[in-house]
């Protein structure tokens, strides 16, 4: 890790989920077992930091 993560935002998500309904960039209910969940959060804000510190390719 090279620094601290940055948190999801809700545009970066477009549906619910699909068993307890949360809304599109929130966390699942507890209940939900198929849903999004705080580690889920890491993973995405970790890709989306990489995605968007990667160069693009030179022409």
């Amino acid at each position: 890790m090279s620094g601290p993560l940055q948190s999801f935002r809700p545009e970066d998500f477009e549906e619910p989920c699909e068993t307890c309904l949360a809304p599109p960039g929130q966390l699942c209910h507890a209940w939900c077992d198929t849903g999004y969940t705080a580690e889920d959060a890491r993973a995405d804000a970790q890709r989306n930091t990489a995605h968007r510190d990667a160069k693009p390719p030179a022409p």
